[in-house]
């Protein structure tokens, strides 16, 4: 990484749709923001190219497989139909019925530790674990609980193909020889001084079976003391999916925490390689509940703030989206680090950060936060 990073300024670039010179930004995506929206025939086959070649270093799929006769799996939004042998746009299963039946489902790939409480989590400033909300039924103490553990539960797939992946290095893993994990073998990190499970990654969608099976036998284990399941994801999972995550975070005291990672659908589609329609879909569902626990919370939102495409604009269409939902639903907004395909960006600056905290409130939003602001420039 360059003198770019440390002084907050993104190289610069020229756009290869409308030939406008974009300053301070990085050239990761090579299209700008507008003609993402307003150009987007001629974006997208740009945009299409940069994640074919950021998926084929780690020889993932560069495409959700569409095969005309194969088997389909339907964890998620992409519908994979695989021939036999052939994996799916995550790369954790294939087309074979052995695979099918295993992978994501009775076993895993995956890595976990156990992070101090409170710790750096998108939720820790609502939640029971880092506020004591909810004791003594959700919380092991009045306050913060200081002395327990959260078991960070970290599953090392997606089936999205952000190009600002802060853990962008599990890909390797799922390029090489994979550690799969069963149920039983990982329960014993459930220790006495475990109080919640969070999934997260890469993201839970493509092994989502397993992270369900997992928490229903940790919890049975646990005989009634207090052991909440949070969630965090890109929101992506076939609607089925919602209710037994809702059902186990509710009953435990846990949340689930999407990450909305941009309003317009191209804007997205650049940023993490499809659109949104689905997340948006499954906020929205999800938004149901939030009423039958508003405390701890059951839903958060979160938004990254990428320089030049995720700002104001974009956060004030989120904001309203969510406050039209339920104006108590917590959002929180992220300051950017540049990572992996966008590793020339700037930071956020702070002007911006603080833009997008007003515009989030104006749209009617109650419980907003601005997090990372040691990143703002």
């Amino acid at each position: 990484m360059g003198l770019h990073w440390l002084t907050g300024r993104g190289r610069g670039f020229r756009c290869g749709v409308c030939g406008a010179e974009i300053d301070d930004l990085g050239s990761g995506i090579g299209v700008c923001a507008q003609c993402l929206i307003h150009d987007w025939g001629r974006a997208q086959p740009l945009v299409d190219a940069v994640h074919r070649k950021s998926r084929s270093r780690f020889h993932l799929p560069q495409e959700a497989p569409k095969a005309r006769i194969g088997a389909e799996c339907s964890l998620c939004h992409h519908r994979c139909r695989m021939q036999a042998g052939e994996p799916g746009y995550c790369g954790i299963r294939t087309g074979d019925m052995e695979s099918l039946r295993l992978d994501g489902r009775l076993r895993a790939l995956v890595s976990y530790y156990h992070d101090p409480i409170p710790t750096n989590c998108v939720a820790d400033w609502v939640c029971a674990g880092g506020t004591g909300v909810g004791y003594p039924r959700y919380s092991m103490t009045k306050g913060p609980e200081v002395g327990w553990y959260n078991l960070a539960v970290f599953f090392e797939a997606c089936n999205f193909n952000c190009l600002y992946c802060q853990n962008w290095t599990f890909k390797r893993t799922a390029a090489h020889e994979k550690p799969w994990m069963a149920v039983d073998e990982m329960l014993p990190a459930v220790t006495d001084r475990t109080s919640c499970i969070c999934f997260f990654g890469g993201d839970p969608v493509p092994q989502l079976p397993f992270a369900l099976r997992f928490s229903r036998e940790a919890i049975k284990n646990r005989s009634g003391a207090v052991l909440r399941v949070c969630w965090e994801t890109n929101g992506s999972m076939h609607s089925s999916w919602l209710r037994p995550m809702v059902q186990l975070s509710l009953e435990s005291g846990g949340c689930i925490k999407v990450d909305l990672k941009a309003w317009d659908p191209h804007i997205h589609w650049a940023l993490c390689g499809s659109d949104n329609r689905q997340v948006l879909e499954n906020f929205a569902q999800l938004a149901r509940w939030f009423s039958v626990r508003p405390d701890p919370p059951l839903l958060i939102a979160s938004t990254l703030l990428v320089p030049g495409y995720v700002g104001e604009a974009e956060v004030s269409r989120i904001a309203r989206f969510i406050a039209e939902l339920h104006p108590d639903i917590p959002y929180a907004l992220l300051g950017f680090a540049p990572q992996f395909v966008l590793n020339d960006f700037p930071t956020t600056s702070r002007a911006e950060a603080e833009a997008c905290l007003e515009a989030a409130r104006r749209a009617g939003l109650r419980r907003v936060r601005l997090a990372n602001r040691h990143l703002l420039c």
